[in-house]
């Protein structure tokens, strides 16, 4: 019966991935044997299947039971995520200071040594730093959860018809979406933290590589506090993502906030001239990437000033937003049909 489904995915959805499987059928035959108690062989019917449920309990409570200890960092129910979360972020983390290692390396092999040591410096630093943001993130879900829990217990005892609804499949989450999401911001996040200087044209000549920058890092910098904590709500919005594996109207409209939320920093930051390299064009001809003068110059001089102007850049990320928008609406839309 379905209302058997719900309670089993309520229930295995709280546990360890690779306890699932095995705690799912256990699961589904202790119910059935206690329905067949109940009804000496015969086929339940929907108010002895209730019954069954409300004797085994919250599903929340029954997979305390099974996990066998309960571990109060962040709280049982969300424990198994958080590392997950964790080990994520973590990788992240040392796969974009590696590939910055390898990069700035390569372009001073001179100083590699100098290279590794900031490089164990940023990895501690960064590591740290991931585990204070998940930490936090985790600690805001345990704490509304824990009070939304405390305010339906003072309410009402649990029953059967709290279970949540089984996720349809168009509305499903892969457990890939949301991992690889947070995989991109951080390694987005550390890139933007860390190597901003690397961001821009690079020029091989003579065996020398040098690097013309995009950006101000000074101007850039006051900008990275906001960078963080669009991390922590993108990391947020992720982790409900796995945790709930399906889409509801709550998660769209996050989504749809988050969404706004990107691009009003990015019209913050994209608007202010003082954020790009004001010596770009110079770098560029005493770098021999173009000559004053030339053809050449006025058309990178011209694109250039487009892209410093702001505007282009800002109505193409409001382009993109408004398309996501739109997309998470219809999808609502969908959802709720």
């Amino acid at each position: 019966m379905e209302l058997i489904d719900r309670y089993v995915y309520a229930v295995t959805q709280q546990l360890p991935e690779k306890q699932r499987t095995e705690i799912e059928k256990e699961l589904r035959g202790l119910i059935e044997d206690m329905l067949e108690e109940r009804t000496h062989g015969g086929s339940p019917s929907p108010k002895e299947v209730e019954d069954v449920l409300v004797e085994l309990g919250n599903p929340s409570e029954m997979a305390d039971r099974y996990r066998g200890s309960k571990r109060y960092l962040i709280g049982p129910g969300l424990f198994t995520s958080y590392i997950s979360v964790l080990r994520i972020v973590w990788i992240a983390i040392g796969i974009a200071l590696g590939v910055m290692f390898m990069i700035e390396s390569i372009m001073d092999p001179t100083n590699v040594l100098d290279h590794f040591i900031d490089g164990i410096v940023s990895v501690v630093i960064g590591l740290t730093q991931g585990f204070a943001w998940v930490t936090v993130v985790f600690g805001i879900l345990e704490y509304t959860g824990a009070q939304k829990a405390r305010g339906k217990k003072t309410e009402q005892a649990w029953k059967p018809s709290d279970l949540p609804q089984l996720p349809q499949y168009k509305s499903r989450i892969s457990p890939a979406e949301p991992i690889a999401s947070i995989i991109f911001s951080v390694l987005f996040v550390v890139l933007f933290s860390y190597s901003t200087d690397l961001l821009g044209v690079w020029r091989f000549t003579d065996g020398e590589r040098t690097v013309i920058p995009f950006f101000n890092t000074e101007v850039f910098s006051r900008f990275l506090p906001y960078i963080w904590i669009l991390l922590a709500v993108g990391i947020l919005k992720e982790i409900m993502k796995l945790n709930t594996r399906r889409w509801t109207t709550r998660l769209i409209g996050m989504e749809i906030a988050v969404t706004i939320l990107y691009l009003i920093v990015a019209v913050l930051m994209f608007s202010d001239a003082a954020i790009w390299n004001a010596d770009f064009m110079q770098q560029a001809v005493d770098s021999g990437l173009v000559t004053a003068g030339s053809e050449g110059y006025s058309t990178v001089n011209t694109v250039w000033e487009n892209i410093t102007e702001g505007l282009a850049l800002i109505y193409l990320i409001g382009l993109v937003s408004m398309i996501q928008v739109i997309s998470l609406i219809v999808k609502a839309y969908r959802n709720k049909a």
